[in-house]
């Protein structure tokens, strides 16, 4: 978390956070990225510095630049692309010029890419007969991915090569301390306190050099288009370990609880609104949390979605607590509304023209639940947020709002099928740099995801000590699950130390 933004720092805007650096700078699109638009162009320039010492590579990348301004003048930035499309004699005279300099075989990967019928002066210089495809592949890979982070030391060496070559060709100005800074940067190594300050300088130079770069799209998308066939996905994924935490003995303990608080209600207050909503709502989630259990659904998507529920169902057990002295039968208006929902569905379900006999919805059902006590007629559909409050501003009401924020939010990720949980869930990582490093979709379902147990077991115990409050569970019960939350709570510290 070093270094990051904070929440706070972001300004709120129209429902949005937006950072600092986007308040100052649009935010620069994935066509004109480091990666994406600069790295294929430079990428030569990174060759150079792969294959020698830091100090020499540069010195050198400094000779071969002089040498290039001195044969085109006007060129702004050591584009690759501009490289290639040099007079043929400035372009043999520039390589052979190089291979003097250099190694013979420093720039034998690109010919893979650059190849003889397209460009014969470049693979008559450089072609290496000695070399495989693999091997130039492998480089290749292997320099795309050292510079690919646009952060990383390497990839700053590159870019302060680029920006050497704007500033002493004259086409690139700057303070003083900058020049400074620049003149200083190649004879200090990376670890030198000054380069915490010289780096950002290089690297926001260069990318304020993007405005004024002329994309060639062409040789960038012939570029990624070669380089992403030669080589396939190098997957990974998410492997949680899976355990069953001795969960049917925590379950047991509720299933305890629960017998309890029934066998209360059903001998001293059967016709209780409350009692009867809080149990209800205490025993939706249990029964959710038990088929986790059941189902071994602890590192699985739909447990995401039991942890949401458990967590709103918690702060609405607490909002409706809070919120009864302030209406008439807030009880009573909770059911109602949840009914409602059940009859805006039934309505819509007469109008349609489908034959909807196969649904998973049982119609007929829904019919006798709305008209289970007073007629359908009399009740109204509210489509708004039950009290006209969202769980957001509810869980700040009764002071839950670091559990709306760290765990509600996220989990209703999982729950509307958004993008972060599709990515974190549904897709398989590539460690390829010639593929962007994108993703590929876990068909064969080989990866899950953290487990949801210990969340779930915080939450619900919450819940029981919330009704331990009004009913009074037996000591023994809440003690024991107190105790199994700090098993679970030990455990976890003891597997973060290790």
């Amino acid at each position: 978390m070093k270094n990051k933004t904070k929440l706070s720092q972001h300004r709120f805007s129209k429902g949005k956070f937006i950072t600092p650096l986007n308040e100052i700078l649009n935010s620069a699109g994935h066509k004109e990225s480091w990666c994406y638009a600069r790295l294929p162009e430079y990428l030569w320039i990174g060759l150079i510095l792969d294959k020698y010492d830091r100090k020499i590579g540069l010195e050198s990348c400094a000779i071969i630049l002089n040498k290039l301004h001195a044969l085109i003048p006007k060129l702004e930035y050591p584009l690759f692309s501009s490289i290639l499309s040099m007079d043929n004699e400035k372009k043999e005279e520039f390589f052979e010029f190089i291979k003097k300099q250099l190694d013979n075989s420093i720039f034998a990967p690109l010919t893979i890419l650059f190849t003889y019928s397209q460009n014969p002066i470049f693979n008559k210089c450089f072609f290496d007969s000695t070399m495989t495809i693999d091997d130039r592949k492998s480089l290749i890979e292997s320099v795309l991915d050292k510079g690919y982070m646009h952060q990383s030391n390497f990839a700053t060496d590159m870019r302060f090569v680029v920006m050497y070559f704007a500033l002493t060709s004259g086409k690139w100005t700057t303070f003083k301390e900058n020049i400074d800074n620049m003149n200083e940067y190649p004879n200090l190594n990376h670890r030198d306190e000054k380069m915490r300050v010289i780096r950002p300088s290089i690297r926001a130079s260069e990318v304020a050099s993007m405005y004024f770069i002329k994309q060639n799209k062409e040789y960038l998308i012939g570029f990624w288009e070669r380089i992403s066939k030669m080589s396939d996905c190098k997957l990974y994924g998410l492997n949680y370990e899976k355990k069953n935490y001795q969960a049917n003995n925590y379950t047991q303990l509720l299933y305890e609880a629960f017998e309890f608080t029934s066998s209360l209600f059903k001998a001293t207050s059967p016709l209780d609104n409350k009692m009867l909503v809080l149990l209800g709502m205490a025993t939706f989630s249990y029964k959710n949390l038990m088929e986790v259990v059941e189902k071994d659904l602890f590192n699985a998507i739909v447990g995401r979605n039991v942890a949401r529920l458990l967590i709103e169902n918690f702060i609405m057990m607490k909002y409706l607590l809070d919120e009864e002295s302030k209406h008439a039968d807030i009880w009573t208006d909770y059911q109602f509304y949840g009914i409602g929902q059940y009859k805006l569905v039934l309505a819509r379900s007469r109008e349609n023209k489908n034959d909807l006999s196969k649904s998973h919805v049982d119609y007929a059902l829904l019919e006798g639940l709305v008209n289970e006590y007073v007629i359908e007629e009399t009740i109204d559909m509210d489509t708004k947020y039950f009290d006209n409050k969202g769980v957001r501003d509810k869980a700040i009401q009764v002071n839950e709002k670091d559990l709306f924020g760290l765990y509600y939010d996220y989990d209703s990720a999982f729950a509307h099928g958004l993008w972060g949980a599709i990515r974190e869930s549904s897709l398989l990582k590539c460690n390829n740099p010639a593929h962007h490093y994108h993703c590929v979709p876990d068909y064969t379902n080989n990866q899950n995801l953290k487990s949801i147990w210990y969340d779930c077991v915080n939450v619900m115990n919450k819940t029981l000590f919330l009704l331990n409050e009004i009913y009074g569970i037996p000591s023994n019960i809440i003690k024991e699950v107190q105790g199994y939350e700090k098993e679970l709570i030990d455990e976890k510290a003891q597997n973060n130390s290790e």
